[in-house]
């Protein structure tokens, strides 16, 4: 047993503790074998002391600081650990042991997520004030160590545990580590300032008197019961504000600050405030009115800086910091800074975010719920850590974990994203062709979800590329953004290749490579689109051997159609005027019109089709509905002839148009038909697609084939128009 641990045990009124602390020395010289066992333990009882002296631990928290101080460098068996029968001690060392060796050369980069990944992954927030406890100690024993050592030591002070210690409220804790950080961090500014404050203190304790004396007979006066104190700035904060403010030291106006407090309230409540809450809101709108009238008395002794007036009484902090900053000119024409708050105020300044659930009643939704567990931690020597602390942790933030690369960076996710989320955080090309993962040693699929604190190492193989399947893995915004993008990618890719097999099957078939063609190509091989067909050619779905035999088929289909309508009239000879109806304009004993399916003129083959209630269609005998009509109702059929053609006959006809989106090029279109050919327009409907491209219809009046071909064949010479057919 050291000095410190017996003395720390004469303190102890209780038998059962005092065992306990008996017990564990026991198991730490049976767990370590060496000849410098007194020195471990020694260690171990001054990390102890300052968990309890410093940071206020419990028994729990001594015994665990204990153990963790004494056998931090071996392996800590959880077997043996049972053996204390204390659950307590067994959740703060394994809140410890989760935390694996970090890689501190690169914690300026992630020094937050380092600090909200020591908030998060042990499993008792004692554990945190053990972790101080153990960073205290190094610094208050770093001028024993090589050059190299402390220099590793003072970064991880001044990047993580100086702000950790911040984070949670424990401002003393937090002073004194950056103040010794300083001091080896940059000896020569440090020594500077201290012998500074040293030179002016004398001058600098007069000044605050004097300052002080006309404020507090004013206030007292006023019937205020206050207390009024100047304090120093820390050695560290001094030099903060040379740096931020690019002054010399004997430029920083405020080396020191007087803080008011207002010891006493008194408040007089009605009938009406018969719960806590409406107590609770006339106590602080009280405390803002007295706060204000100290201001108001304050600035009529002393002249204040308007743009330094600071009103987190209406406005408090996040860390629920509440105080009235002002500064005013002061005697000899110096700045003064002054804080101005209440009791209760300065208790949650002084203590820390924890302090504020003292002062309330209500129900705890906070998210800073979490620091009264490290409070409760502090203050309650047999607090137990309950189920319910993750709720909370998870709360503060935002269902957030952390895990390390194989490197030792450390990265935080949200809780339940998958490993592919993961992979497509460190960058899109890992998430394209992310495979899986190694998780603490363990392959895990894509869809695994990693846990806070998990080694993870990304798996990834060149075969691999986003699919649609993909999509419903990730849970990030951004992994399914990157996700749909490559596939879009992927689509394009695929397209523009599949684009070029069919241009160089087409050529070999001396096919061009037009819209009638594509379509034929798309009605041929079922795809919904030109864009799916080329896609499919691209990811070789489609053989490019098939399209010649798309085309084959079109015409084996065309000359059959012919055949069987070449062959019903050659079968039936002409023999008389009555074997066939003669179309004229004089024809008006029979019921017909042309069908608009083929829309025939003169010129082309024609046939009558006889309907149940609508007369005589008369269809091209290359329609396509002809061979079905012909075979289906042979007995329906007429054979047909134009007679000589009147010059008063004119005739609709629909002709599609495509090419590029030039200015005039309706106009053109217009032009010929209007005064080239003498035709009129019954309506041109031109509609403008993707890159610049346009397509629509021409509805023209005709008088026979003739002079529709000459009229499309003139169409496809104006400039822009690349494709002109007859619907």
């Amino acid at each position: 047993m050291t000095e410190k641990i017996n003395l720390y045990i004469e303190n102890l009124t209780n038998d059962i503790e005092k065992k306990r602390i008996q017990q564990t020395v026991s198991y730490i010289k049976k767990t370590y074998k060496g000849t410098d066992i007194l020195d471990k333990i020694k260690r171990g009882a001054d990390i102890a002391e300052i968990v309890v002296s410093e940071a206020g631990g419990g028994i729990n928290t001594y015994i665990s600081a204990l153990i963790y101080g004494s056998l931090k460098n071996e392996m800590i068996e959880k077997d043996t650990l049972i053996g204390l029968k204390s659950d307590a001690v067994n959740n703060i060392i394994d809140g410890l042991l989760k935390i694996p060796c970090l890689n501190f050369e690169k914690i300026k980069k992630q020094s937050n997520n380092l600090i909200n990944f020591l908030l998060t992954v042990t499993g008792d927030v004692r554990a945190v004030l053990i972790m101080l406890a153990v960073q205290i100690y190094k610094m208050r024993e770093i001028s024993k160590l090589p050059d190299d050592e402390q220099k590793k030591i003072v970064l991880q002070t001044t990047q993580l545990f100086a702000p950790l210690a911040h984070r949670i409220g424990l401002y003393k804790i937090k002073t004194e580590l950056e103040e010794t950080a300083m001091k080896y961090e940059h000896r020569k500014m440090y020594h500077f300032i201290a012998n500074k404050l040293i030179e002016t203190k004398a001058e600098r304790d007069d000044y605050i008197v004097n300052f002080i004396e006309p404020i507090k007979k004013d206030l007292e006066k006023a019937g205020f019961d206050i207390d009024i104190k100047g304090r120093p700035k820390s050695i560290f904060s001094i030099w903060k504000k040379m740096q931020k403010q690019k002054v010399k030291f004997e430029e920083v106006y405020d080396l020191f600050a007087i803080r008011i407090i207002i010891k006493s309230i008194k408040v007089n409540f009605d009938k009406e405030d018969n719960s806590e809450k409406k107590r609770n809101k006339k106590i602080k709108e009280k405390e803002k009115e007295l706060c204000w009238q100290v201001y108001s008395i304050v600035t009529n002794s002393y002249r204040p800086n308007t743009k330094r007036l600071r009103d987190w009484i209406s406005f408090p902090k996040q860390s629920a910091y509440e105080s009235l900053h002002t500064t005013v000119m002061g005697i000899n024409n110096k700045w003064v800074e002054i804080q101005i708050r209440t009791k209760r105020m300065d208790e949650i300044a002084e203590k820390g975010p924890a302090a504020h659930w003292k002062y309330k009643n209500t129900k705890k939704t906070d998210n800073s719920e979490w620091l009264l567990k490290i409070r409760e931690a502090i203050e309650n020597p047999i607090f137990v850590n309950q189920n319910n602390d993750d709720e909370t942790k998870s709360a503060m933030y935002s269902n957030e974990i952390f895990v390390f690369t194989p490197k030792g960076d450390l990265k935080g996710l949200k809780d339940g994203y998958t490993v592919l989320d993961f992979a497509f955080s460190i960058h899109t090309k890992i998430g394209n062709t992310c495979s899986g993962a190694v998780i603490n040693g363990s392959i895990k699929p894509l869809t695994y979800e990693p846990k806070n604190g998990d080694l993870v190492k990304i798996l990834t193989s060149k075969n691999k590329q986003p699919n649609d399947s993909w999509l419903k893995i990730v849970k990030s915004k951004r992994a399914r953004s990157k996700i749909k993008r490559a596939l879009k990618e992927k689509v394009f890719r695929y397209s523009k290749n599949g684009k070029e097999i069919i241009k160089q099957k087409l050529a070999q078939l001396r096919k061009e490579f037009t819209e009638d063609n594509i379509r034929k190509l798309v009605k041929y091989f079922n795809t919904k689109t030109a864009l799916e067909l080329y896609q499919q050619f691209g990811e070789n779905k489609i053989d490019s051997l098939k399209i010649s035999k798309a085309f084959v088929d079109e015409t084996e289909k065309q000359e059959h159609e012919l055949k069987e309508i070449k062959e019903f009239f050659t079968e039936q000879k002409i023999t008389t005027a009555n074997d066939v109806l003669i179309i004229d304009n004089n024809l008006s004993s029979i019921n017909y019109e042309f069908a608009k399916c083929c829309n025939p003129i003169p010129g082309d083959y024609i046939f009558g089709f006889v309907t149940v209630s609508k007369g005589t269609k008369i269809h091209r005998r290359s329609c396509p509905n002809a061979s079905d009509m012909m075979r289906r109702y042979p007995y329906r059929v007429l054979k047909v002839m134009w007679n000589s053609e009147s010059k008063n006959t004119n005739f609709i006809c629909n002709i599609i148009v495509a090419g590029s989106d030039k200015i005039g090029i309706t106009a053109s279109i217009s032009n010929v038909i209007n005064n080239e050919f003498k035709l009129k327009i019954k309506a041109i409907n031109l509609n403008t697609r993707k890159k610049d491209k346009f397509d629509g219809t021409v509805v023209v009046v005709v008088k026979n084939r003739k002079q529709l071909i000459k009229l499309i064949d003139r169409l496809k010479k104006i400039k822009g128009i690349e494709n002109v057919r007859e619907k």
